[in-house]
């Protein structure tokens, strides 16, 4: 996990899937950080970090999105991201676009910069209010949440909520089936996944899922759906409120 950076004002980086298809996402990121007195901006030139065309190997709009990224996020203060695939593409990808050191220096300068809600919430220590949420979720380790390393500190977050039972699902499941393009180059193998994904779920006897993911929020609320399943799922800020 990287260092975080606390000083300056916060600047929200939110992934384009949250912002146009779960914004209440959005919404409790934003009342989250209100409520904690932090001051905060949301630049609404921000777009799509790239990730997926990072994953497609199409470089030509990877590095024109990246760029843009850099560009809008340039300057001092933290970048908070309430997603851990967007948080790792910027880390991680954003550098194997750099053609001399001196731009990779003019990279890291604003990529070192972006953290993943959770981890900058835990590193500033203990929340000062008590969430609550009466019920028994799981917390969806996903595969980015995994690479990234940052489900630590959802859990030191999560231990704060009184009420709530945290419960997990067997290690055997590692992936929802989501996989950003791969459930739209596999369609039919990724609802396979994701289905049994969700039978594992419901033998936890949870309630619900807490996701550090919206699409992974999104794909398995679907799936859910479409098998009439009364499953709930929720964004790690939505709990936290």
């Amino acid at each position: 996990m990287a260092e975080v950076e606390m000083a300056g004002e916060v600047r929200l980086f939110l992934p384009c899937i949250l912002d146009q298809c779960l914004p209440r996402v959005g919404e409790a990121v934003a009342a989250l950080l209100t409520r904690l007195g932090v001051a905060w901006h949301y630049p609404e030139e921000q777009t799509c970090c790239g990730q997926f065309a990072f994953t497609l190997g199409n470089q030509t709009t990877a590095r024109r999105l990246a760029r843009h990224f850099l560009k809008v996020f340039a300057g001092e203060g933290p970048i908070i991201c309430p997603s851990a695939s967007c948080t790792l593409t910027v880390r991680r990808d954003y550098v194997s676009l750099a053609a001399t050191p001196a731009v990779r220096q003019e990279i890291l300068a604003v990529t070192s910069r972006v953290f993943e809600l959770g981890e900058w919430l835990a590193a500033r220590g203990p929340l000062p209010w008590t969430p609550r949420f009466n019920g028994t979720l799981v917390l969806h380790r996903s595969c980015k949440a995994r690479e990234l390393g940052v489900l630590p500190a959802a859990e030191t977050l999560l231990a704060q909520v009184a009420g709530l039972t945290l419960v997990s699902v067997s290690p055997y499941y590692t992936c929802c089936g989501f996989g950003g393009v791969f459930s739209a180059q596999h369609p039919q193998l990724s609802r396979k996944i994701g289905a049994a994904y969700l039978e594992a779920l419901q033998a936890t006897g949870a309630q619900g899922l807490i996701s550090l993911e919206g699409g992974c929020l999104l794909f398995l609320k679907g799936l859910a759906a479409d098998q009439g399943l009364d499953f709930a799922f929720y964004h790690l800020a939505e709990i936290l409120m």
